[in-house]
């Protein structure tokens, strides 16, 4: 938990550039523009969910784990 509490907005960014990049390739090997905007807002959703999820554990660690 204290990983993702340090490095959760490099992971989360880490994450939604892979999705993003994922669909690029389907957008390249496919040779149509769709794949890489659908990826362009799935990343983006993903990023946001993922941030939000971060920031809940930033709250919970700093108000219940114990600080050593």
């Amino acid at each position: 938990m204290q990983f993702l509490v340090r490095r959760g907005h490099t992971v989360a960014f880490a994450l939604s550039a892979f999705v993003f990049l994922g669909f690029l390739g389907m957008s390249f090997q496919l040779g149509q523009l769709w794949p890489s905007l659908v990826g362009f807002v799935l990343a983006a959703v993903v990023l946001g969910l993922l941030v939000s999820y971060v920031e809940v554990l930033r709250i919970i660690a700093d108000t219940l784990l114990p600080k050593y």
